[in-house]
């Protein structure tokens, strides 16, 4: 009758340790007809038709050159004058530096570039033109997907 809890104990021990035991691992499966059927329903995805290089002119402002030119001409010209004729010349000079501010921050922000239009045709039959200003290696007849207002190629 001593054997009987020993060999419980035996079993019991036995069972824990085959519990931690890992599993076989699993056969590699892959499907090539479901991932190209899954490609296909790829969002805006298509094959390069064509890439033309293009010049991009950036003349944009913020309005900081603009407030800028007006504090410093309104400084300026607050030390010219006196009486109403100082008053003018605040102003004046205000006017004045926000129009010379917003100017000479146009002409810092001037950016001639060049940028890379794609033309692509999408699976779905329709067409679709990207410009950006790099091109990532990009070649025609690459296959490619559009993420937000970029071309992305597919490997």
């Amino acid at each position: 009758m001593k054997r009987f809890p020993s060999m419980l104990v035996v079993l019991g021990l036995s069972a824990i340790v085959a519990g931690c035991a890992a599993p076989p691992p699993r056969a590699a499966y892959y499907d090539r007809d479901g991932y190209r059927a899954s490609a296909r329903v790829c969002g805006p995805c298509g094959y390069i038709e064509d890439i033309e290089r293009v010049s991009a002119a950036e003349r944009g402002t913020s309005g900081a050159g603009a407030v800028i030119g007006a504090i410093v001409g309104g400084v300026l010209g607050n030390t010219v004058g006196h009486g109403r004729g100082r008053r003018a010349a605040t102003v004046g000079g205000a006017v004045a530096g926000g129009f010379a501010g917003n100017a000479i921050e146009r002409n810092s922000n001037e950016r001639d570039a060049n940028a890379w239009r794609f033309y692509i045709d999408l699976d779905d039959g329709r067409s679709a033109v990207v410009t950006q200003y790099d091109n990532p290696g990009l070649r025609r007849g690459d296959r490619v997907a559009i993420r937000g207002e970029r071309v992305v190629l597919l490997r």
